[in-house]
């Protein structure tokens, strides 16, 4: 009972502003020679909690930190430590991590990461084979609009008229009446996520370079689309479709290659100046 108080009134003291404002640290918890202080829970804390939620959170943390002390006291007299060579793993991780460190911030200060777009082209030509489409993606224009929005056989027209698309007027159109709009001419879409768009009982199908626009309506809205170019699954994806992950590519070599000529100018300077023999 009196430590069930305890948890209480300690949970009401985190919940307030001025707990953490105290310069004494406060003991929550032991376990052997093992503390628990407040401190340590201080970075967790979250001052907006209730007294309640404090209380449950103080007594979730507190025999979490238990059981890890649990297991590492048995772990400590159960495993031999010299065996699993703890230190030199440590001290391994240490370095791998400053190393890691210090190359991020000379490739930050040294990298270029504009690619020209001579560089995009060469080697999406070169690596074709790793480009093959796995879902058919298209370029698209769709509107959807409710049945009762005026002057839809104008809408009509202006997006299937087989010689001139009317995008100055779509658009002026689109803005003031439609649901749903889209126009992207330079974006690739995955059929599937097309497909999604409509209602289920829709079938689009259909839909393709030969037959390239579709007018379709249910109780409440019409949709009407124009496909503007498709690329099958299978097919190779076209450069725009592909660029940002090429991208991505070319960056990764040139920063492997900025960290290889790093590494070899700093083993140089070393030699020169007798800091690196080998005997």
């Amino acid at each position: 009972m009196i430590k069930t108080f305890y948890y209480i009134f300690l949970a009401i003291i985190l919940s307030s502003c001025s707990f953490f404002e105290r310069n004494d640290d406060i003991l929550l918890a032991r376990l052997g020679d093992s503390y628990l202080y407040e401190s340590e829970v201080k970075s967790l804390y979250n001052s907006e909690l209730t007294a309640a939620d404090s209380l449950a959170f103080i007594q979730q943390y507190i025999n979490n930190w238990a059981k890890q002390e649990l297991l590492l006291q048995k772990a400590e007299l159960n495993i031999n430590q010299e065996q699993l060579e703890i230190e030199k793993r440590l001290e391994a991780y240490r370095n791998s991590l400053l190393i890691h460190a210090y190359e991020q911030k000379l490739i930050q200060q040294s990298i270029d990461t504009i690619v020209l777009e001579d560089h995009f082209q060469a080697y999406y030509e070169q690596h074709t084979d790793d480009y093959l489409l796995a879902d058919k993606i298209i370029k698209v224009m769709f509107v959807k609009a409710s049945v009762m929005a005026p002057k839809l056989d104008s809408l009509e027209t202006w997006l299937f008229d087989k010689d001139t698309l009317y995008i100055d007027r779509i658009e002026a159109y689109c803005h003031q009446y439609s649901k749903r709009f889209y126009n992207n001419p330079d974006e690739w879409l995955r059929w599937k996520d097309l497909e999604e768009v409509f209602p289920s009982e829709f079938d689009i199908s259909s839909l393709s370079m030969k037959k390239n626009t579709m007018f379709l309506k249910d109780t409440f809205d019409v949709y009407l689309l124009r496909l503007m170019d498709v690329k099958e699954q299978g097919e190779i994806a076209p450069l725009e479709y592909v660029e940002g992950e090429i991208k991505s590519i070319l960056l990764n070599q040139r920063k492997l290659k900025t960290i290889e000529v790093i590494q070899s100018k700093l083993l140089e300077d070393a030699r020169k100046s007798k800091q690196f023999e080998i005997y």
